[in-house]
Formats: C-alpha cells, sequence, structure tokens
C-alpha cells in the first residue's frame, strides 16, 4: 500500500479504491477516450474533499471531479484521484420560492431538483438530454444548457453562487459583489485577493482582444467564459468557474436561480425531403421566437425506427423525411396555444415550409417526440458495427443565420472524405451535434478523424464559430483552443488557470495544455480485441465482443425511474450500474487470454447485483443485453470455479416442485418450519424468505376435469402455455385462464407440463437450460406448424421462449414457434373491440392498480394489459410507476441480496401500494412480483387472467 492509499483511507470517512478494477470502471464516460485513473474516492462529506484534495496535493497528484459521467468530451478522465459527488453529496439544502433560488450538493440530479420545483411550479431552466442522470456539479462545470437554451439561457445564466475547494484545500465562496466590496477582496494578502486581482488584471489586459476574437453566437461551450468579464454590471466570478470543466476548483455547493414554468407548451413539427430546405427555413422560423428549434435527421429516425425502445412510439411521423424540425411554442391555456401552433402551422404552409407538419398538443406524444430526440446519441451509436457514429466533430456552433451555408460546404466536405454522418441538434441556437461513421481501429480512418478535425475547425473559423456549443472541450477539443481563440486570448485562459490552481492540479489538460488528439482513445488500431467461444449465439449482437462494446458510456443505466438498472436505482453506485458491468467485461475483452478471463473473481463480483430484468435491452438507446452476457458469464465462470449447492437448488426448482408436489402438505411443513429454513440459510437462502407453497393438486390435473366438461367450440382452439408456476404453485391462475379463453369460445389444449428452463439459465446452466428448452420446443411446436396461438400466462416464462431461445437452439428449430407464442394479455387484448371486451361484467364499479413484470415491461411494454384494463366497464385502472420488483426469481430468496432486494421493491413499489385504498385489487401477471408484494406489503395481487375471471359472469 503507497502512502498516499494509505493516507487517503485514513483521513476520509467516504468509499476509497485502488483496486484495478474500479479504476477501470472510472476510466470512460460517454466520451471515445478512456484513461485509467489512479484511484477513486466516493466522498460521504464536504470534509472528505477537502481532506482529499489537501492529501493528493501533498503527493502532487491531480484531482477531477465527476458526477454522472455522461460527458463526451472526456472532461472527467484523467491520471488522477477522481472524485465521484453523485452517491453521497445529492442532497438539495434549500428552496426558496420567494426569493427564486435553489442551494444544492454538486450530486443533485437535474430531473431530482426539477421534481421538487414543480410542487411550485418552478424548474431549473436549462434542462439537458441527460436531465434524468446528470447532476449540478456535472452542469456546472461543463456549462450545460438543453434544448430550451434560446428561452433560458446557459448555465451560466443560472449559477449565482458557488462554494469552491481549491488545489490547496483552501475553501472559498463566490457569489455577485458590488464595485465596494470587489476593492475591498482586492486589498486582501489571502489566496482570494490573489484571484480577484489576477482575474481583474486578466479582464483589463486582454479586454480589446476577447472583444476581438470571442464568437458573437448563442452557444459557445468552449475555452474559459472570459467574455463574461467584460459584461456591464457587478462582478460575479461565478461566471467564469461555470464552463471551467473542474480545472479552476471542486465546487462543494451551488446556488441557482430557478424559473417558473410555463404553463402549456406545445409543438409544431415540420417536414422535409432534404437538408438545406431545413436550414433555410431557420431563420423564418426564429422570426416567430419559438421556445426551442430542435433537428433531426434520417439517420436517428431509421435508427429510432429499428430500436425496441421507440416501438410503438412514432406514429407523429408523416412520410420519410429526411429531417424535421421541432418547433416548440408556449401559451397561457390550451386554447391559445392551439391557436399559436395553428397559426405558426398555416404561415409556414403558406410560405412553403416543410412538406408536411404535425402540431401536437397531447403530453404523451411530445414525450415521444423528446424521447427521440433525447436518445439520438445513443441511437446512432446501437449499429451492429465497429464503424460508429462518433462524437469528435459533433458539437459545432455557427449563428443561425450563417447555417444554410455552413451546412452546404459541410456536407459537400463530408461527402469528398466518404463520410455519412447523423446529425441532429439545437438549431434555433445554431448547436449541431454531427457524428461522422468512424472504425477506430482501422488506422486510415484515425488519420482521416485528425483530418476532419482540422478542416472542419477551419470551415468553423470561416463561419466565426466555436468547436462546442455543448459539450466542452474535454480531450476531444482542448489541443484546438489555441488555433480557434488566437495565441493572446490562449494565453488569457493560461493566466487565469494559474489565479485558481497554480500547481495545475484540478483536472489538467482540459481547456488549456490538453494532450494529443488521437491520444488515450478507447479502441485504436493498437487495441487487441479477443474473440471468445460462447454456448449462446451471440451472433445478433455480431459476436460477444460488439455485445459488450456496444456500451457507450451514455449513463442511461444511472437514472432513477422504470427499469434499468434497479441495482443502480437502489445503491446509486457507479460499480453497481450496466455500464461499470460493461466496461468490466470490456477490459476482458481488451486484454489477452480472454477466454480464460471468464474466470476472475472479481467480474464475477461486478455482475454480481445484476438481475437480469432485460431493462438495457430495450431502455439503454445503445441495447446492451447485459443479462445475456451474465449468463455467458456465469457459465464460463462455472467451467473454473464449479456449481454452487444453491445455485444446483434453485437451477432444479422444477424438479423440487415435482418430488414436492406427490406429498404437498408434507413439503410445505418442512420447507417452513425453522429447522429447514435454518438448513437452507446454510447455503445461503434468505430465512426471511417464506419458501414458496406447493398446491395441493397440479393445474394439468384441475384441467382436465374443467376441460372434459366444455362441449367442443367451434370457434378455434388455442394452446395454453402449461408453466412450472401454473403446474405447480398457481394452479388457480391456469383455471382463470382456461374459463377466460373458453368465454371467448376456444377449445383450449394444455400440454405436458415441462420447465423452460429459465432457473437453469439464469444461474449460467446452460447445457441442462438447452435440454430443457429443446424438450419444451418439441412439445409445443406441432401446434405452431398449426398456427395455434400458444398463450403464455407467466412473464417469465413466455419471454425465455420468446428472447432467450433464439440464442439457445438454431432459429430453424424454432420454426414457427416464435410466430404463435404470446402473453395472455396480448391474446385477450386482440379481442377487444370498440374498447370492450366481449364479456359480460358484472354490475359493480372495480379499481385496479397493476405492476407490469421487469421481461413484460421491456420486451413488449405495457399497451396489451392496459387496453385490456380499460376495456373493462366501470373499471378505475392505472399502472403503478415502478421499475423491477427487486425480487427477480432466485435473487431475492438470497442471503447476500435480501436487503437489495427489498432496497428495490421500496424505491416505487412498495409505497405506490401501501398508499393505495384496501379496496383496489394490485394485479400483476409474475409470479415474482406477486411473491414480492405480498412481502413488502401484506397485499395479495391477482393475475390477470384471475382478475377477470372473477368479474365475468
Amino acid at each position: 500500500m503507497s502512502s498516499f492509499e494509505r493516507e487517503l483511507k485514513q483521513h476520509v470517512s467516504g468509499d476509497v479504491y485502488f483496486d484495478a478494477l474500479h479504476r477501470k470502471i472510472y476510466s470512460v464516460d460517454a466520451s471515445i477516450y478512456e484513461v485509467e485513473p489512479i484511484a477513486v474516492l466516493i466522498p460521504r462529506t464536504k470534509s472528505d474533499i477537502v481532506t482529499a484534495i489537501k492529501i493528493a496535493a501533498q503527493h502532487h497528484i491531480p484531482t477531477i471531479a465527476r458526477g454522472a459521467a455522461t460527458g463526451i468530451a472526456g472532461g472527467c478522465l484523467g491520471k488522477a484521484l477522481i472524485i465521484d459527488h453523485s452517491r453521497y453529496l445529492h442532497h438539495i439544502e434549500i428552496t426558496n420560492f420567494r426569493e427564486k433560488f435553489a442551494v444544492c450538493q454538486p450530486g443533485v440530479v437535474q430531473d431530482s431538483l426539477n421534481k421538487l420545483l414543480a410542487i411550485r411550479n418552478f424548474r431549473l431552466g436549462p434542462d439537458t438530454s441527460t436531465g434524468d442522470r446528470a447532476t449540478l456539479g456535472g452542469m456546472m462545470a461543463n456549462n450545460s444548457a438543453g434544448a430550451r437554451s434560446l428561452f433560458y439561457g446557459k448555465m451560466v445564466d443560472h449559477v449565482i453562487g458557488l462554494e469552491l475547494v481549491l488545489s490547496n484545500g483552501e475553501t472559498l465562496y463566490f457569489e455577485e459583489i458590488d464595485d465596494n466590496i470587489l476593492q475591498h477582496k482586492l486589498k486582501l494578502q489571502t489566496t482570494e485577493g490573489h484571484i480577484y486581482r489576477e482575474v481583474c488584471r486578466i479582464r483589463d489586459k486582454y479586454r480589446d482582444e476577447i472583444i476581438k476574437n470571442f464568437p458573437q453566437i448563442p452557444r459557445r461551450v468552449s475555452g474559459y467564459n472570459l467574455d463574461e468579464l467584460i459584461k456591464p454590471g457587478p462582478l460575479n466570478l461565478c461566471k467564469i468557474i461555470t464552463g471551467s470543466e473542474g480545472t479552476l476548483g471542486f465546487a462543494t455547493q451551488i446556488k441557482v436561480n430557478i424559473v417558473e414554468q410555463p404553463l402549456h407548451s406545445g409543438l409544431c413539427i415540420l417536414f422535409f425531403d432534404s437538408m438545406s430546405a431545413s436550414m433555410d427555413a431557420i431563420a423564418t422560423i426564429l422570426q416567430h421566437q419559438p421556445m426551442s428549434l430542435e433537428m433531426i435527421d434520417d439517420q436517428i429516425i431509421k435508427r429510432g425506427r429499428e430500436s425496441p425502445s421507440m416501438r410503438g412510439k412514432l406514429g407523429w411521423l408523416k412520410g420519410d423525411p429526411q429531417v424535421f424540425l421541432v418547433a416548440e411554442f408556449q401559451g397561457t391555456s390550451q386554447d391559445a396555444l392551439h391557436d399559436r401552433l395553428q397559426s405558426f402551422a398555416s404561415e409556414m404552409k403558406k410560405q412553403g415550409i416543410g412538406y408536411d407538419y404535425n402540431c401536437l398538443l397531447n403530453a404523451q406524444e411530445i414525450g415521444y417526440v423528446w424521447n427521440l430526440r433525447k436518445s439520438g446519441l445513443g441511437l446512432l451509436l446501437s449499429k451492429r458495427s465497429y464503424s460508429r457514429s462518433l462524437a469528435f466533430i459533433e458539437d459545432l456552433s455557427i449563428a443561425p443565420h450563417q447555417l444554410p451555408a455552413f451546412m452546404d460546404k459541410f456536407l459537400k466536405y463530408l461527402k469528398s472524405v466518404g463520410k455519412e454522418a447523423g446529425i441532429y441538434g439545437h438549431v434555433g441556437s445554431g448547436c449541431l451535434h454531427i457524428r461522422p461513421y468512424i472504425d477506430l481501429r482501422d488506422p486510415d480512418e484515425l488519420k482521416l478523424m485528425k483530418k476532419m478535425m482540422d478542416d472542419v475547425s477551419d470551415l468553423v473559423l470561416e463561419h466565426h464559430g466555436a468547436m462546442s456549443g455543448e459539450h466542452g472541450d474535454g480531450l476531444v477539443r482542448t489541443w484546438l483552443n489555441k488555433k480557434m481563440f488566437g495565441e493572446q486570448i490562449y494565453q488569457a485562459f493560461k493566466e487565469l488557470k494559474a489565479a485558481f490552481d497554480p500547481l495545475n492540479l484540478m483536472n489538467p489538460g482540459k481547456i488549456i495544455d490538453g494532450p494529443p488528439f488521437l491520444e488515450d482513445l478507447r479502441l485504436n488500431d493498437q487495441t487487441p480485441i479477443s474473440q471468445v467461444n460462447t454456448f449462446l449465439d451471440f451472433s445478433r449482437e455480431g459476436g460477444f465482443e460488439l455485445a459488450v462494446d456496444l456500451c457507450n458510456g451514455n449513463g442511461l443505466c444511472r437514472k432513477n425511474e422504470l427499469i434499468m438498472c434497479p441495482s443502480f436505482q437502489a445503491t446509486q453506485n457507479e460499480y453497481d450500474s450496466t455500464r461499470a458491468r460493461a466496461q468490466a467485461l470490456r477490459s476482458m475483452i481488451h486484454g489477452t487470454h480472454a477466454q480464460e478471463q471468464f474466470q476472475r473473481e472479481d467480474l464475477h463480483d461486478v455482475l454480481d447485483l445484476c438481475l437480469q430484468c432485460k431493462g438495457c435491452k430495450t431502455e439503454c438507446p445503445s441495447q446492451v443485453d447485459m443479462a445475456k452476457m451474465k449468463t455467458e458469464f456465469l457459465y464460463q465462470y462455472q467451467l473454473k470455479h464449479g456449481i454452487s449447492l444453491r445455485n444446483r437448488l434453485f437451477g432444479h426448482l422444477s424438479q423440487l416442485f415435482v418430488m414436492g408436489s406427490r406429498i404437498p402438505r408434507l413439503t410445505n411443513f418442512l420447507t417452513s418450519n425453522y429447522v429447514a429454513r435454518s438448513l437452507l440459510s446454510l447455503v445461503g437462502v434468505a430465512s426471511q424468505r417464506p419458501f414458496p407453497k406447493i398446491a395441493s393438486k397440479r393445474f394439468s390435473n384441475l384441467a382436465q376435469n374443467v376441460i372434459s366438461k366444455i362441449p367442443k367450440s367451434s370457434k378455434g382452439k388455442v394452446v395454453l402455455f402449461n408453466d412450472t408456476f401454473t403446474e405447480f404453485l398457481s394452479p388457480q391462475i391456469g383455471l382463470s385462464a382456461v374459463k377466460v379463453l373458453q368465454k371467448l369460445g376456444y377449445e383450449v389444449i394444455i400440454p405436458p407440463w415441462k420447465c423452460c428452463g429459465r432457473p437453469l439459465i439464469s444461474k449460467g446452466m446452460l447445457p441442462q437450460a438447452k435440454k430443457q428448452a429443446i424438450e419444451l420446443v418439441q412439445s409445443l411446436l406441432p401446434f405452431a406448424v398449426q398456427n395455434l396461438p400458444i398463450i403464455g400466462l407467466e412473464p417469465s416464462c413466455i419471454f425465455t421462449l420468446l428472447d432467450d431461445y433464439p440464442a439457445l437452439i438454431p432459429q430453424e428449430q424454432l420454426g414457427k414457434l416464435l410466430e404463435n407464442a404470446m402473453t395472455f394479455d396480448k391474446f385477450i387484448f386482440k379481442h377487444v373491440a370498440d374498447s370492450q371486451l366481449p364479456f359480460k361484467f358484472k354490475h359493480h364499479l372495480l379499481h385496479a392498480k397493476y405492476h407490469v413484470h421487469c421481461y413484460q415491461k421491456s420486451l413488449e411494454g405495457s399497451k396489451y394489459i392496459t387496453g385490456v384494463l380499460k376495456a373493462i366497464p366501470r373499471c378505475d385502472t392505472s399502472e403503478i410507476k415502478s421499475g423491477c420488483c427487486g425480487m427477480a426469481g432466485a435473487f431475492g430468496y438470497e442471503k447476500e441480496h435480501y436487503q437489495i432486494s427489498m432496497d428495490i421493491g421500496n424505491l416505487s413499489l412498495f409505497p405506490s401500494i401501501k398508499y393505495t385504498l384496501p379496496t383496489t385489487q394490485i394485479i400483476t401477471n409474475g409470479y415474482s412480483c406477486r411473491s414480492q408484494i405480498e412481502q413488502g406489503t401484506e397485499r395479495q395481487a391477482l393475475h390477470l387472467a384471475e382478475f377477470i375471471a372473477q368479474n365475468i359472469e
């Protein structure tokens, strides 16, 4: 242990990591770079930050602040002590609605602040596309803006006070000061006095150069904000600290002004058949003073149409546009807003702008448009190839009136170098996100990247623009700053940096003195990419190697809503995010002897809290399927380390149920008494969890009695997939489903029970799982060949067949099974006509709330169960806005996972149910979900089939 490590661990209360895996996890953000840090600190208090910076300075070790690491310029990467303020320092300390400000710790997430402010109809002005995970510390350091910067401006317009820790550990507070206070500070013989004297000297010395060389554009997020110093009015050094990328100090408290929400807002979307037509329209549209004006090109539209996360959410598109513009307007009422949108659209039509338009007032549809826009970066990176849409010239900022001429030249240049690019951005403020497709492994492509940076920066200078209008300099653009600003301004930057950080210890190499452009790339022509042999078929992903490399670091897995990622949502620890797991697996693939790396225990540890919920497969814009990769890893890991007794028990759960069903009463007694619970605890089963109760009779036996009494139907036949949970634990659900299907007029066929192999797959016991899968396929395939619907009641089982089997069994062996298998919800939804189901319901008012199983929510969504419940007359129903329940099959039964399983349930599911009236029925289709709800809330949840069966005559 080094003296630095020893001192740090001795004097801070936060979490300190020097191990190789944590350093690997913290070596990336959402950029194209990878730089391994010296160590990682996750501070619990401000005192931890001060102490750590002092200790680091004594050892001449730089420090870098890190929030959600969603930046795409490499701004939070470096050979330094990384201080991650996002896990613990996320408290909103003050909200003052009268004086319109909030005081926050740096780890406060933008959307979390906005949710609190929304209670009084306020919000933070800047609204980045990463608002569900971006921290205020990162937004301040980056000078973030977002889509509505036309209306709200950038962070520099909203940060009004800062507590800053300098590289020597000294803490200063900066805010607006009048001339009297300034004169006092200029006389101080302290660090603070020195900073004020230097800043004023730099302002006076370089005033003319600042006026001459700073771009006069709405969005410039590059260099230091020296232009703020020459604006009239009182001095506020927050203006130059904001946007400084943590190079001047570490912000431990941020005071921001807050703004009132617009009462009503809506969109007018204009569709174009060419880029040039859309660019020509910008100046005219801006005359109508929209709140925002966004642009999206056909590359993102195409990826959006291919993305599972966008499925069913693009109905607002008209035709096949090359480009569309989104103009946002506000109004004092819905009627006033409607009139304004229609007036704008009519004017556009009169002037021949766009081939069509669509005005949206519906909040859900508006949300779909913004989701496509916000997911633009990730969608472009979802391409299954090493030729990726990369961020290097992607942040250009030009005066809006110059965009037509600039874009015309740029597109011609792009064509001349043989490249395509995804293009989107905040065109109302002149900011463009341009993502050319580049293969970083190709040395010729690397040379072309450098040439493109040189050539495009020339073009930007020609149009008096900036290389960054949003994401800052970081590693990707710092090397260009001398060229973009000139020698004099660059010298002013160096002098400002020295005033705050004379030892160059705060995030060195950003804004000034940066490394060469092509240094420290995450991938390059020298990166070893090892191919590995896998049991599962990864051909859909382009191989296991590409499946791992799909993660671009955008950090959406750090959000605190929906499914992905339940373990991160519970712990708020980067180590427990999907991004961290992908980076850990990347360390294996980008090394030597990759096949042997599957045996690493540190990789097993970082994957441990992955619940295999499949949320990342659809919610991640790049469609990283961590559940599948964990399954493969467990299989490979167990080849060396063996399969534990507990995993064998859980994997072969269906066989235990078979044995237990022969003597159900005795089995239930034996598994519920203290001795049995103690024995199970010895093999790692949580004693707090009651073991599942075996039903007194198997479903297949009970169902034959019911089916035999029903005359053959002329409407047709359906096959009810008899899963393990229905067969042994919940036969009443199967009987309810039979009743409902028969009421619809179908003859119900129930094949002999076969386990789908889900427990085996989850535990990486793939040869055994494949055997069970083949048996089930052989059982169901004869019905599929007849095009009979195969209806699944248990989401985990039916989606194992639909989603996992294609990687386990060759496609030709699955035949028509995938076409005909479906959930119970989907089949019933097909019978909804004119918003009604063909049943006679009992005449009483129903209240229901429903929770959707992770697999179903991820792979199918909630539209079918929602549609079915809304078709029930006099049924007041709503979806519980929750993510994963936390049980995740065997996960919640494992001793070391019990508490986090309950913590996940407590995030939103349990509170929502506990505050629900007892007369409201809880519905969920997953056995794990029902068990978790019962144990976490003492409420009994029903399957949809039970709910319908109980309420029809």
